[in-house]
Formats: C-alpha cells, sequence, structure tokens
C-alpha cells in the first residue's frame, strides 16, 4: 500500500509538500477538534461513566493484569483488573457496562506518519518516553512490546465494532469522541502545584492521592492505591476533563493505515493547568 497518496493526499506532489500540506491540514483540523471540545456550561453529564486504562506490556515473560480506574458521575473511584487481550475483550469495565462512557488509554494509538519519523508528533510535544516510530520497533528495544500491545490494540477496537468511536478518526469530533489517548505521566506534572515523590514509593503514591483529591475525585476504598492504580485514576481523570471541555487536545489527526494494520499518528489528550484557558491556535486552512 502506497501510504502517501492516502496519507497527504497529494498524489503526484513531493514528498516535502505532501509533508507541508498535512501538517496544514492537520493543524486546521485539531483547531476544530479544540473547539468542539471548548468548555461547556451544562455541568457534569449525569449518566456518563470515566474509564482509565493503564496498558502494560503484553508480551513481557511475567505478564500481569492491566489496572482500570473509573469515575462515575460524582467522581468516586473504584479500580478494576483486566486481562490484555488484542480483540478488547471485556476491557469495558463491569461498573461502566450498559452506560455512556469515554475511556482515556495510557498507551499510544498508533503509528508514526512518515517513513523516516522516528516519533508522533503527539509525542514529541508531550515528551513522552516511549516513541513509537513508522514501524513498529524491533524486539530488545525498549518498549517494544508495550509500543505494540497499544498499537495493536487500537487498531482492533476501532475497526472491529462501532462501540468504540477515537477522537479525530474519520473526523470524529470531541462531542462524539469515547476512545482517547492520554499519558498520566505527563499530566501529573499539569494537574499537581509541586514536584512529587517518585510514584513508586509510599510517599509519592499519598501525595498522588492527595493530588487526586484536590481535584474532586473521591475513594471507594481506604487503601493505598498502587502507583498503576493513580496513573489509571489520572487517565480517567484526563477523560472527564476532556468531556467537560478543560482539555487540549495534542498531535496529528489519526487515519487507518490498513495495510500496516495499524492506526497511524493521532492525538494524546492533556488536562489544562488550574485555572488555564483553552486557547485555539492560530492556524486557518490552506
Amino acid at each position: 500500500m502506497d501510504i502517501s497518496t492516502k496519507w497527504y493526499g497529494a498524489a503526484g506532489a513531493t514528498l516535502v509538500a505532501a509533508g507541508i500540506t498535512a501538517r496544514y491540514v492537520s493543524k486546521w483540523r485539531r483547531r476544530r477538534y479544540l473547539r468542539s471540545a471548548g468548555p461547556k456550561d451544562n455541568g457534569p453529564r449525569g449518566s456518563r461513566y470515566y474509564v482509565g486504562l493503564d496498558l502494560i506490556d503484553p508480551f513481557a515473560v511475567r505478564k500481569r493484569p492491566c489496572d482500570v480506574a473509573v469515575l462515575g458521575p460524582d467522581l468516586n473511584c473504584t479500580f478494576e483488573k483486566w486481562n490484555y487481550s488484542e480483540d478488547g475483550l471485556g476491557i469495558v469495565p463491569r461498573r461502566a457496562l450498559g452506560r455512556s462512557f469515554i475511556m482515556g488509554v495510557d498507551g499510544p494509538q498508533g503509528l508514526a506518519g512518515q517513513p523516516d519519523a522516528t516519533m508522533r508528533e503527539s509525542e514529541r510535544l508531550v515528551n513522552a518516553p516511549g516513541r513509537t516510530p513508522y514501524n513498529l520497533p524491533e524486539p530488545g528495544k525498549p518498549y517494544t512490546g508495550f509500543l505494540k500491545g497499544s498499537v495493536l490494540l487500537f487498531y482492533r477496537l476501532v475497526t472491529s465494532s462501532s462501540r468504540f468511536r477515537l477522537l479525530g478518526l474519520d473526523d470524529v469530533p470531541a462531542s462524539d469522541a469515547n476512545l482517547i489517548e492520554v499519558f498520566p505521566g505527563g499530566a501529573w506534572k499539569i494537574v499537581s502545584d509541586q514536584p512529587l515523590p517518585p510514584k513508586r514509593t509510599v510517599d509519592g503514591r499519598s501525595a498522588r492521592v492527595d493530588v487526586l483529591s484536590s481535584l474532586g475525585i473521591t475513594f471507594a476504598s481506604a487503601d493505598l492505591p498502587t502507583d498503576d492504580q493513580l496513573d489509571a485514576a489520572l487517565a480517567a481523570w484526563t477523560a472527564y476533563s476532556f468531556d467537560q471541555g478543560r482539555a487540549k487536545i495534542e498531535g496529528l489527526s489519526p487515519e487507518i493505515d490498513y495495510a500496516a494494520g495499524a492506526v497511524r499518528e493521532g492525538f494524546i489528550v492533556h488536562p489544562l493547568s488550574r485555572g488555564a484557558e483553552l486557547v485555539e491556535p492560530d492556524v486557518a486552512p490552506v
């Protein structure tokens, strides 16, 4: 498959010209998504649930379940486990079954859009440590299993049924999307007023509970959550912030590359810092 024609929509043009066109078109699309994700006046949606999924490396020798956090309309947080399955079997937690939900996944949704790229634009913008190139990385490189498992999962979720609507894919706007990519590692720095202790320490976990509590989240259990559970909780809160128009959308629009069996590029959603206002970039279509 000649992805350059599909991806840039510039048949007969040079690769450089195609790349420039893609950047302008994607920035224009991003502007539209930002507008549709602007602050809402209708408050919390009474029956909507927010799911945060902290993905693991499904190809690791010692596999473990993924941690899932669920926020109800009242922002009460509960935790569940999900055994990774590439087809997404059982990915919607029990508490959200049969309800309207938005799922934030801590993992890359797709591959880079250009053959010489070493990362996606969204990963560059948020300084993510896991960087997804044009092709899935070879075994033995950092984050290989994690990146592969996440890319394969997103592809199956958006191509196997109509349950999941990925932000930006086929022009799905923020108002209709129920699947987004998030990055808790960067989001903690946004929502915290000060640097946090290492996340695997007791002090670090306690500090993160305090941050989430200050955001209005309550916990169904008095037990101190693990670091992965806390990342999942922040992923769920990012989905809530996105629903409330209190989020920023970074990166390039996603597209399906059926030949590669993967999404290409795609947005990362970050919560806004406290008191910040959403400002659209001054970019117009060409």
